[in-house]
C-alpha cells in the first residue's frame, strides 16, 4: 500500500516535524525530508527513507495527517 505522507506531521523526540518532501533515490527507494521551524525563523532538516518513517509511525508517535 503506498500512502503519500505528504504535510504529516510527526513527534520525533518531543519536537514535530512535517514531512515536507518525498524522492526516489539512488533509483530503488523513497526518501522523506522532514522539516521544523526554529523559533528564530530558520528550518532544520531530516531525510528519512520509506522504513525509518513507517518505523516512527508505528512506534507510536503522534502523527496528524492532513487531507489535501
Amino acid at each position: 500500500m503506498n500512502i503519500d505522507y505528504i504535510d504529516t506531521e510527526v513527534n520525533i523526540n518531543n519536537q514535530i516535524w512535517r514531512v515536507a518532501e518525498k524522492r526516489f533515490k539512488y533509483g530503488r527507494e523513497w526518501f522523506y525530508t522532514l522539516s521544523r521551524e526554529k523559533i528564530d525563523g530558520t528550518y532544520e532538516r531530516l531525510s528519512l527513507n520509506e522504513d525509518a518513517l513507517v518505523s516512527i509511525i508505528a512506534s507510536g508517535s503522534k502523527v496528524m495527517m492532513y487531507n489535501k
